[in-house]
Order: C-alpha cells, then sequence, then structure tokens
C-alpha cells in the first residue's frame, strides 16, 4: 500500500509537472483580484481542526480585503479546494492549482505526509507554498516552501520543563503514537524537557493512527508507577488514550500536546481532559491588538473562540498577503517567492515573529493551558488545577 501511495503521488507530480512546465509565470502586475489555493481538510480523519485551519484562513482574508491591507486596492481571492488530507488527494489538488496560472500562491498542509507529497510539486513549478501545519523537522524549504506553523517542539519542551518544576515530578512515562515522523518528533521534545528538569524516564508505551482501543496501553503505561503519563498523538489518538487512562483510574498527571486543542474536543471528553496542560502560541481571551480584532472576527462568524489551529490558518494567508504586500507591482509568483524568501520578521497576530530559513518562529507567545468546566473555555494552566 505505501509503494502504490507513491506511485500515486509521483503520477500526479509528473501530470502536474507537464501541465506548467512550458507555462509563463502567472499572475498579471498590478492585478486588483489575486488569486490563493488553499488546500482544505474539512471531511476526512482530521474535519474537525481542518474546519478551524480554513476558518481561519477565511477571516484573514476578510481581514485583508477589508482593510486593504495589500494596498492600492489590491484583494485576494482564497481558491479552496478539499484534499482531506489524505496524501495522494492533497497531491492532486496541489496539481489543480498549480496548473491555474491566476493562483500565485498555496497555503495547505496539516499533516506532515501531506506536506511531503506537495513540496515536490510546488518545487517544481516554482510556486510559493506556505505550510499552515505539518510539524516534521526541515519541511521549509525556501524560496519556495515556507512554513508559518509554530512549531509544537519548542512549546511541550517548555510545557515539560515547566509541569516538571512545578509538579515536582520524579519520574514519568510516555505514550507515543509512532506511525507519524511529526508526532514523535513532538514526543522527543517532551523528553528534552522532561530530562533537562531531572525527570527519570520510565519508558514508552507505542500507539497507532488506526488504534481505536487503548484499554491495553493505558494499563501498560499506568503500571510503569510514573508520577506523569505524557501523551503524544493526533487528535483523536491523544484524546483516545487520555480517556482510557482516566477511566481506569490513573492518579498521576496527564500532559499533552496541542493536538487535543479544538472545537468539540473538550465536551467529548470532559473528565478526561479538565486538568491535563497543553501548550497554544494563541490564547483568544489574552489576546490584543491584531490578535484581538481576529478572534473578535472569528467569533463573530463562526460563534466561538479562534483556537491554535485557526490561528495557523490565519497567518498562512496573513504571510502571504503581507509577502504580496512586499512584492509591490510584481504579485507574480516570482514576485511573491522573492518577497517571501526576504522576508525576516512580521508583526502578525501571535504579536511580532521573526522567520529563519523559511520557519517562522514565535518561541515567546507560547502558554500553558488547560480546559475549564463546565463548558470547556480554555485558560491558563496552574499546579491546583
Amino acid at each position: 500500500m505505501r509503494r502504490s501511495w507513491r506511485i500515486a503521488v509521483a503520477v500526479i507530480a509528473a501530470t502536474a509537472l507537464a501541465a506548467t512546465g512550458c507555462a509563463k509565470d502567472s499572475g498579471g502586475t498590478g492585478s486588483a483580484t489575486i488569486k490563493l489555493g488553499m488546500v482544505v481538510a474539512e471531511t476526512g480523519p482530521i474535519a474537525g481542526a481542518g474546519k478551524t485551519f480554513a476558518n481561519g484562513a477565511r477571516i484573514a482574508a476578510d481581514q485583508i480585503n477589508n482593510g486593504d491591507l495589500i494596498g492600492g486596492g489590491k484583494k485576494i481571492e482564497l481558491v479552496a479546494k478539499e484534499g482531506s488530507e489524505d496524501p495522494a488527494k492533497s497531491a492532486s489538488v496541489v496539481a489543480q492549482l498549480v496548473a491555474d496560472q491566476d493562483v500565485v500562491g498555496i497555503a495547505c498542509c496539516i499533516l506532515s505526509t501531506v506536506a511531503g507529497a506537495a513540496k515536490p510539486i510546488v518545487d517544481k513549478a516554482k510556486v510559493p507554498l506556505v505550510l499552515w501545519g505539518a510539524t516534521d523537522v526541515d519541511l521549509a524549504a525556501p524560496p519556495y516552501v515556507f512554513r508559518t506553523v509554530t512549531m509544537p517542539q519548542p512549546a511541550n519542551e517548555k510545557l515539560a520543563q515547566t509541569v516538571a518544576e512545578q509538579k515536582k515530578l520524579a519520574t514519568v512515562a510516555y505514550g507515543v503514537m509512532t506511525d507519524n515522523s511529526g508526532i514523535v518528533s513532538q514526543a522527543e521534545a517532551f523528553k528534552k524537557g522532561m530530562t533537562s528538569a531531572g525527570v527519570q524516564n520510565l519508558g514508552q508505551v507505542d500507539t497507532l493512527s488506526t488504534q481505536t482501543n487503548f484499554t491495553s496501553a493505558a494499563t501498560d503505561l499506568i503500571q510503569k508507577n510514573a508520577d506523569a503519563i505524557v501523551v503524544a498523538g493526533t487528535q483523536s489518538n491523544a484524546v483516545g488514550l487520555i480517556a482510557a487512562l482516566h477511566d481506569k483510574g490513573y492518579p498521576g498527571q496527564i500532559v499533552s500536546g496541542e493536538t487535543i486543542s479544538g472545537t468539540g474536543v473538550y465536551k467529548s471528553q470532559p473528565q478526561a481532559l479538565g486538568n491535563v496542560p497543553f501548550p497554544v502560541y494563541f490564547l483568544a481571551k489574552e489576546a490584543t491588538g491584531a490578535g484581538q480584532a481576529f478572534a473578535a472576527d472569528y467569533k463573530a462568524k463562526y460563534g466561538d473562540d479562534p483556537d491554535d489551529f485557526a490561528a495557523q490558518g490565519f497567518n498562512a494567508i496573513y504571510t502571504l498577503a503581507m509577502g504580496l504586500k512586499a512584492a509591490g507591482h510584481d504579485t507574480t509568483r516570482a514576485g511573491l517567492s522573492k518577497a517571501l524568501d526576504t522576508m525576516t520578521e512580521l508583526d502578525t497576530i501571535y504579536g511580532k515573529v521573526t522567520f529563519d530559513h523559511g520557519q517562522l518562529n514565535a518561541s515567546s507567545s507560547v502558554q500553558i493551558v488547560h480546559y475549564t468546566a463546565p463548558d470547556g473555555a480554555i485558560a491558563r494552566w496552574t499546579p491546583s488545577n
């Protein structure tokens, strides 16, 4: 199956390159409306997070157009296509967007496997791609692939250190979804933070993305008698294991990553998730300036506070738009690529961020939070919670 998937992606990539290889650079200089592609995941296995990514992006487009943020009356039009966060399907969608010569840039990808499928297509066609998710290391590759996701690794490391110190942890065990390289990388960051705080690692229990029953994994973890258990997985995987640990009466501190954030997550397991700290880069209730305006517009349109995923969707489109602003009259693929490649800092809803080799850095914005009863509002976590 893995070999078949690779063949499918290779065929799609070859088709895209054939369609674009002799085409002129897209985008009219000074065009009043500029098209940006957006590969969404509003259906499929991670549709919960996918919808908030897309909704955040739509708020960005509204603000950019209503506020004339690019300047000169230029507006953006989002060309959204459903990829369901499936690598082959998403690669096909990226190929379609690349073939549309009016699309000058693309935002995409929650999973690293999807980003891996998209990269060779845009790189060969020289179309700027901004990754709004995909947490595997070294995915940013200027001048055509940039990443505005706030990386979970430094956030996880800070979370581990903080919880270890405040809870005075002596031992820890890990439940890790091991068939996703991005999640494995996130787990390593948790381990780095715990180790630096002097916490002894009592071992790891592996889980898989296809797993739906976590009783055995929870039992194995509890038997390690650790003061804390760190759960690293995608949303459904992490929530499933946390719920199993709660159901089996684990008395220690459970810690997890930002994957457990999102609309409706708390309501699915309110008793299990209430005292689990996780890191975020964006906390709507404490946002100021541009972040506060984003939070207000998002809630007015969708009825909920924006979470980290919505913020990441917003920042991807906002960064592309600021690249277009910097490009001036040259709103072509080449002009946008050059502008993004020379971008070193930007004022965003997180505050001022920097870019290092195409990777956004907002590590100073990390906040440690948890869900609160009765409605699952997110607030700062303290050891007494």
